[in-house]
């Protein structure tokens, strides 16, 4: 392991993907890494050391104890905190460089949080070395509703791998019996803010025009009741036989996963930069998704996919048949969708404009 470099810790949900590759690239990349999970252990490359801080029945003061006897047992260097409000702890125990990376649902979902909560992210964002986002509308609304210093946010992508999810390689078709029908891949959660009922009704509605099209979901770890009611759904559109759902899938089958699709759709009613817009568009899946202004940053309509009213049924029932009906177009398209995701999305890119960051902070500290 390299001692030029800063050791990390990084703080949050431990098992998240979005941690979990985060803090595996460093890994990877040699450095001395650490993560304190609010959750469980993830996966991580070896010599990576965890922690559970253990959230269960303990209030914030034995919060605070553990994770200042978690920082003096790492002796971090540099401490990156996933997800704004877990900075609020972190800052009671930890006065050293911190880096905080806000994922969206933390700033964007204000009437979620307390005066109290809300304030503290405010505060704890503020004292923060640096504030990473992955949009321009993100970064702004740090700025303007948490008072922010605009030279302490930058809008930093996750990043995606774009030697694993490239458009060639194998795709599930022949596992969920899918031959050559037309597939749409709904790529988000089964949660209420994921909008899924919505994708349903338009793909009833596209159903309609192309019998041969089918809907694939994925669902990992969501809401059981809106599970079922999406279920419910379905059957009562009778569209039992043109819909797949799968379940949690490893992480190196989702190229697979998003081969297997022409199209792929995410209808949220707010959003950052989603992980799956940037994975659909480096394996060549063109995305219709939520006319919002972070995806705004990423889409153009009929260039690298389309924008939807989210609220729009019939709206969106005809972007997916757009981008089903232009086979003159669709190649082009594709690959105007993948350069995208190459030149603007790398994680290699992103995660070294990241390293300079730390080293920086770590140096000033």
């Amino acid at each position: 392991m390299r001692t030029d470099r800063p050791r990390l810790c990084f703080v949050g949900w431990g098992d998240h993907v979005h941690v979990e590759r985060w803090a595996g690239w460093f890994a990877r990349a040699g450095w001395d890494v650490s993560v304190v999970s609010f959750s469980e252990t993830g996966r991580y490359p070896e010599g990576v050391r965890q922690y559970r801080v253990g959230l269960q029945g303990r209030g914030p003061l034995w919060i605070a104890l553990k994770l200042r006897y978690l920082f003096l047992r790492i002796r971090p260097d540099v401490v990156h905190v996933h997800w704004g409000h877990f900075a609020t702890p972190v800052r009671q125990a930890w006065s050293g460089p911190l880096v905080v990376s806000a994922w969206g649902s933390d700033v964007y979902e204000r009437e979620n949080f307390t005066d109290h909560e809300w304030n503290g992210l405010g505060r704890s964002l503020r004292s923060a070395d640096l504030v990473t986002c992955d949009s321009d509308d993100l970064a702004a609304a740090i700025v303007r509703d948490l008072s922010v210093a605009p030279e302490n946010v930058a809008v930093i992508q996750w990043g995606v791998d774009t030697v694993l999810f490239t458009p060639e390689g194998p795709n599930l078709r022949a596992e969920l019996k899918l031959g050559d029908r037309e597939v749409i891949l709904s790529a988000r959660n089964f949660l209420p803010l994921y909008n899924q009922e919505t994708v349903v009704e338009a793909f009833a509605l596209v159903h309609a025009q192309r019998p041969a099209a089918c809907l694939l979901m994925k669902n990992f770890g969501g809401d059981a009741e809106y599970v079922d009611g999406i279920r419910a759904r379905i059957r009562t559109r009778g569209l039992d036989a043109h819909c797949r759902i799968v379940e949690t899938l490893p992480y190196d089958r989702m190229p697979a996963l998003y081969r297997t699709a022409e199209v792929t759709v995410s209808v949220p009613f707010f959003d950052a930069t989603p992980m799956a817009l940037l994975e659909a568009m480096a394996s060549a899946s063109i995305p219709v998704v939520s006319d919002l202004p972070s995806l705004r940053e990423w889409v153009v309509p009929g260039e690298t996919g389309f924008l939807v009213d989210p609220r729009d049924v019939r709206a969106l029932a005809a972007a997916l048949l757009s981008a089903l009906s232009w086979p003159d177009r669709g190649a082009a398209l594709r690959r105007s969708v993948r350069d995208v995701a190459v030149t603007r999305a790398s994680q290699d890119a992103h995660m070294a404009v990241v390293a300079t960051h730390y080293a920086r902070i770590a140096a000033r500290a």
